[in-house]
């Protein structure tokens, strides 16, 4: 029985790095998963090198199906002065059909460094590009926002995005209130197996735009530690989504899908 509504209703890993060296090795390990499983996952990028293998990887593991959304982006962390903006957006606009949405894309002070050119303005100058760029193309975006969620808050009104995600949110209940007011999602990971503060603020969310993601290859602790992050944690994550909510692990399973679908089709 669970097998046949998963055919209509795929679970859903909304942010995963596949393209990720450290995963290559288990190649044919997690695809099979995925395949197996139904796991329908939202693959980001960090720069032009993961995004054209972002690509690679809907033709060479996925060819013909639905299970793999690409997602390409330059992340904070790689937005220097000497990014090469311009051969991303030839790249971006030579294979837009190709292209389901814009990430990972964000700010982070964490990353600022002088000798590497990771400034605030270099961070700000790329992602107000990289929306630009979703707007134009009416492209929903991932966005990273580690210590810098109200400036985000700030800045993505001045633009029409057709819908928005705050991956892995790490901010106050205020600011989630916020993000919800103005209609985007926020997502959610393994952590919240372990982590009480998590999902007392997965409680205060509004549940109709909650996404769940796995953000592999980064691994997590206690439970999970030395455990590689692959999409099948997404399935411990919803079932524990499901308890908190007080719906069947079906019934999340459905809510989670139509989630995504309306984050990628815009609201």
């Amino acid at each position: 029985m669970f097998y046949l509504y998963s055919l209509y209703y795929y679970h859903v890993d909304s942010h995963i790095h596949l393209a990720s060296r450290d995963l290559r090795i288990y190649y044919e390990h997690i695809f099979n998963l995925i395949y197996s499983t139904k796991i329908q996952c939202f693959c980001m990028s960090e720069n032009l090198d993961s995004s054209f293998e972002t690509l690679k990887l809907r033709t060479n593991h996925l060819q013909g199906s639905n299970l793999l959304k690409a997602f390409v982006g330059i992340h904070p962390q790689f937005a220097t002065e000497s990014t090469g903006l311009d051969s991303f957006e030839d790249f971006f606009n030579s294979n837009l059909s190709q292209i389901d949405g814009v990430g990972e894309i964000g700010l982070d002070p964490t990353y600022n460094n002088i000798e590497l050119k990771n400034s605030v303005e270099s961070q700000k100058f790329i992602f107000h590009r990289m929306l630009k760029l979703a707007e134009q193309n009416q492209k929903p975006i991932s966005i990273h926002s580690r210590k810098s969620v109200e400036e985000i808050i700030e800045i993505l009104p001045s633009y029409k995005i057709k819908s928005a995600v705050f991956h892995w949110y790490e901010g106050s209940k205020k600011n989630l209130k916020k993000i919800n007011d103005l209609n985007f999602f926020v997502s959610f990971g393994p952590y919240i197996l372990y982590n009480k503060e998590k999902r007392n603020m997965l409680r205060e969310v509004d549940i109709d735009l909650v996404l769940l993601e796995t953000d592999g290859p980064v691994g997590y602790k206690k439970c999970l530690e030395n455990v590689l992050t692959t999409p099948s944690l997404i399935i411990s994550t919803q079932n524990l989504l499901s308890n908190i909510i007080g719906k069947s692990f079906n019934e999340a399973t459905e809510l989670l899908y139509l989630n995504a679908s309306r984050f990628l089709n815009g609201q």
